[in-house]
């Protein structure tokens, strides 16, 4: 016996990831997932998508990883304001201070913890006063990494704050209607 399946029916649910840098002129080392909710209109190759999550790519992130510093590193499980549950993972590394004659620059575990902290509780802030579609802006342009950046310093001075991967744990239900 054969099953008959609509194409609308296998497109529903599929993830496509494209580089921003092709969407956009701005951030190329940026990886957006979409998932395709609806078939816009039958028969055609018009689909309804939606964020599904971010990531950065392999080369930018080994760009940012230093000999001789500290590389704090974080995850975060936010749920927005219209529904929406993310995992946010979050990284930054140490940096050397003005007139520093040592040749590294380690933060001590104390200070690392502290460090997660304001970054989490920065993330789960940010995250519940906004819907996705105000987030996906902030998280692709350096709005929430600045403010960690600029929150951190006061504990240890810290660079390359960014949102390397967001991840969606838990969609609310679609209604096309």
């Amino acid at each position: 016996m054969f099953w008959k399946k609509l194409s609308s029916e296998a497109m529903k649910g599929r993830v496509y990831t494209v580089s921003l840098g092709d969407l956009s002129n701005f951030a190329p080392h940026k990886k957006v997932k979409l998932i395709v909710d609806e078939e816009l209109e039958k028969g055609t190759k018009v689909a309804l998508t939606n964020f599904y999550g971010l990531d950065t790519t392999r080369d930018h992130m080994s760009a940012l990883i230093k000999k001789w510093h500290t590389l704090i590193d974080t995850f975060v499980d936010a749920k927005t304001s219209d529904g929406f549950l993310l995992r946010l993972f979050i990284t930054c590394s140490t940096k050397k201070a003005k007139k520093q004659q040592k040749a590294t620059s380690y933060a001590q575990q104390s200070q690392v913890k502290q460090i997660r902290k304001i970054m989490s509780t920065v993330i789960v802030k940010e995250v519940k006063k906004s819907t996705l579609k105000e987030l996906v802006p902030k998280l692709l342009t350096d709005v929430i990494s600045d403010d960690i950046t600029k929150k951190a310093k006061k504990i240890f001075p810290v660079q390359n704050t960014i949102i390397r991967k967001v991840k969606t744990i838990k969609r609310p239900r679609f209604d096309s209607k």
